[in-house]
């Protein structure tokens, strides 16, 4: 692994950090009498975490040379990741149905969409170490949303963290590996999801409201 992104593991416990913080409130400050709370919850809430920490142990396996553990959790991610994704669906759809919430709804598709095209990105470049580290840190994109949006904050632009992330790595590449091309890719997938869902947002509420009455009306 490059040196420069050995200690990506520290990033991932960061944002490991940040879901905790956000959700202590109305999830994990709970514990263990979570009154109230669904099981469905409970296991998308499991899936996430263990999702979290494979992306904290997986590099640390390959600095530690124990290449062959990190690739058999990366095919039982093959399975796992499925499965994460339909449960992600079914916690935004019970959440709709309690509570519909347009943008929200949108929120949720670009979320689950981005999570989908990066986590494909990255196994597709499988066979490319330097790229394939870029894409898995893309993963954690649609997991800011949802935990800054449940913090204290200055209000900022919708998209703006996301922009800010990529933008961040494409600069840090400016002087280091100069290994832009995974980081302009998740530019363009980025924008390609959210440009849409954002002008659907401001300008197209009639059909956004149909696109919901299609998903759970």
């Amino acid at each position: 692994m490059e040196k420069a992104y050995r200690n990506v593991s520290y990033l991932f416990g960061a944002v490991l950090l940040l879901v905790f913080v956000a959700f202590y409130k109305t999830y994990f400050g709970l514990f263990p009498q979570f009154v109230g709370i669904h099981g469905l919850i409970h296991i998308h809430a499991l899936t996430v975490l263990i999702w979290l920490s494979l992306l904290i142990i997986q590099p640390i396996l390959i600095v530690r040379k124990q290449v062959a553990l990190h690739r058999v959790l990366g095919k039982a991610t093959y399975g796992f990741v499925p499965v994460m994704v339909i449960l992600l669906v079914l916690v935004a759809r019970s959440g709709q149905l309690h509570q519909k919430h347009l943008g929200i709804f949108l929120v949720n598709i670009l979320d689950v969409s981005l999570f989908v095209a990066f986590y494909s990105l990255a196994i597709a470049y499988r066979h490319n170490p330097a790229y394939h580290a870029r894409f898995m840190v893309m993963t954690i994109l649609p997991f800011i949303s949802p935990a800054l949006g449940r913090l204290p904050q200055i209000p900022l632009p919708a998209g703006t963290p996301q922009l800010l992330i990529i933008g961040g790595l494409l600069l840090y590449e400016r002087f280091h590996r100069k290994i832009y091309k995974p980081y302009l890719i998740s530019l363009g997938v980025f924008l390609g999801l959210f440009l849409p869902l954002f002008g659907l947002f401001l300008a197209g509420q009639p059909l956004v409201e149909r696109m919901w009455q299609v998903c759970f009306g």
